[in-house]
Parts: structure tokens; C-alpha cells; sequence
């Protein structure tokens, strides 16, 4: 049986909040539609973008263009994200 869609919205964004997927950083749409498929568990494309595309209406994911490519971030609080490299000088310290 399948649920209404506000059941499947309010399921995977509780998922996400609870892997931490804040954190994960920016993600290609693809990576993200597996992980709903996986957390709704229906495998139809129609049913995953439909899904995907409410949640980045209601500014649930971050849009971001780099080069040709445009990933997203699952950010519910927005917050500012920082990426674990931007402070990386790629020297190694020996204390």
C-alpha cells in the first residue's frame, strides 16, 4: 500500500535528520534519490523526484552549481556549511 506523499516527506526527512546527513556535504541528485528509495522503499523514479523536487521547494536541500555539475546539501536548519577541507593546508604536523 502505498502512503500519501506527506507520510513519505515527513518519513524521509525525519531519516535524514537522524543519519546526520548534514554532514555528508553536497551530493549529486542521483546519491540522493537512492537514499529515498532506500528510506521510502518504492523504487519508481516518478514517485523519488516528486519527493525530491517538494523538498527543494520547501528549502529542505541546498541547490549548489559548481563547474557543470549541480549538487545538493540536505540542510533543514539552515545553517552554513563548512567543508572539512577548507582549512586542510596539506602539511603535516608532528607534535
Amino acid at each position: 500500500m502505498i502512503k500519501n506523499k506527506k507520510e513519505l516527506i515527513d518519513l524521509v526527512i525525519l531519516t535524514l535528520k537522524y543519519e546526520n546527513a548534514f554532514k555528508d556535504g553536497f551530493i549529486k541528485y542521483r546519491l540522493w534519490a537512492k537514499r529515498i528509495n532506500n528510506i521510502i522503499n518504492i523504487y519508481e523514479h516518478n514517485i523519488t523526484r516528486a519527493i525530491f523536487v517538494h523538498l527543494v521547494k520547501e528549502k529542505i536541500f541546498e541547490k549548489q552549481k559548481s563547474n557543470r555539475k549541480i549538487e545538493y546539501l540536505f540542510n533543514p536548519y539552515q545553517k552554513k556549511w563548512v567543508s572539512p577541507y577548507d582549512n586542510y593546508d596539506g602539511i603535516v604536523h608532528f607534535d
